[in-house]
């Protein structure tokens, strides 16, 4: 029987409609997917305080699975049966939970207080990119830098998440996908669109490509039993990301592409607001607005690069007010 990858995924996906407001999907071709989101906010202002909470609120399933925090509570509660002796086995269970979530959660934290050839942003934005895909897409992370920052892999620089699931074409099929996803959290939004591009066609340049896919599979089978439960099949998994095999040859390849960016608009926006019902509208209408011009900026761009035109390619915009405050927030509170 094929994976439900969308039942392995932990996380609670109401996060995306508690933080953000959909705009829209705009499918441009076949092939080439448009969604548009904005942070919600507070009164007349836009702040990042709520958002970041949430991403940190996932944050450890980020780090590490919940198949995997629960195989290590279940060693824990083994281990430790003695010493609560006066303890019910559920007091124990719970005990033990806490103190793997709580350590869970610290060392998540302190990955992203480390410097590294990454930015603390771009691991911000992998961070969004994990909730966003799982919570939209309904695909699994199965893969991703946070746990695989070999030297290797930082000097080739390879994508910002593997997952795995089904995805819905234009025409209301299904199809089983892999999705290599790219993120940037950066002021400037043609810059970061053309980076996105740029890093993706990596998969496809025939100079480099098969340095990058090789590794890319290589990550996602290395540790590929610490994200899924025991009930998976494993054997199938495997098949998915042998690229020699019949299964993986069978499926598409997607590529969603987080950009978080600045529009300097949203101040005039603020300014002008009487009340937080007010500037949801004002901000949906300036989006709505601007959306021929985003669409055909995007298949222009996307024109430069022909492989990709042959893939599917997955757009989530999130224009916003400041990046540097949603930067300085998830700073703040980790």
């Amino acid at each position: 029987m094929a994976i439900d990858f969308s039942k392995l995924i932990t996380i609670d996906k109401n996060w995306v409609t508690n933080e953000l407001n959909h705009h829209y999907t705009e499918k441009i071709n076949d092939k080439l997917n448009v969604r548009l989101y904005s942070i919600k906010p507070s009164g007349t202002t836009i702040n990042s305080i709520s958002l970041a909470s949430s991403l940190l609120d996932i944050l450890p399933y980020y780090f590490k699975s919940k198949f995997e925090i629960d195989r290590i509570i279940k060693r824990e509660v083994s281990k430790t049966i003695t010493a609560y002796t006066t303890a019910s086995e559920i007091d124990h269970q719970l005990e033990v939970s806490k103190k793997i979530h709580t350590r869970t959660y610290r060392e998540a934290k302190s990955f992203f207080k480390k410097k590294s050839s990454d930015s603390k942003s771009g691991k911000y934005g992998e961070l969004l990119l994990f909730g966003l895909v799982e919570s939209i897409l309904d695909c699994k992370m199965i893969a991703h830098k946070i746990t695989n920052l070999t030297n290797y892999h930082d000097e080739i620089k390879g994508g910002d998440g593997i997952f795995m699931g089904n995805y819905k074409l234009s025409n209301g099929n299904i199809e089983t996908a892999y999705l290599i996803g790219e993120s940037k959290i950066w002021q400037d939004y043609s810059g970061a669109k053309k980076d996105a591009l740029e890093s993706i066609n990596r998969f496809y340049d025939s100079k480099v490509q098969a340095d990058f896919k090789t590794l890319e599979f290589f990550i996602a089978q290395k540790d590929i039993e610490k994200v899924v439960d025991e009930q998976t099949d494993i054997d199938e998994l495997y098949e998915r990301l042998d690229q020699k095999s019949d299964l993986f040859k069978s499926q598409i390849a997607v590529h969603p592409i987080l950009i978080m960016y600045e529009t300097k608009s949203y101040n005039t926006l603020m300014k002008k607001a009487l009340n937080n019902s007010e500037l949801n509208t004002l901000i949906n209408t300036q989006v709505q607005s601007k959306l021929k011009v985003t669409l055909d900026s995007i298949t222009k761009k996307v024109k430069e690069f022909p492989e990709l035109e042959k893939v599917f390619l997955d757009f989530i915009l999130i224009p916003t007010n400041s990046v540097s405050d949603f930067n300085d927030t998830m700073d703040n509170l980790i």
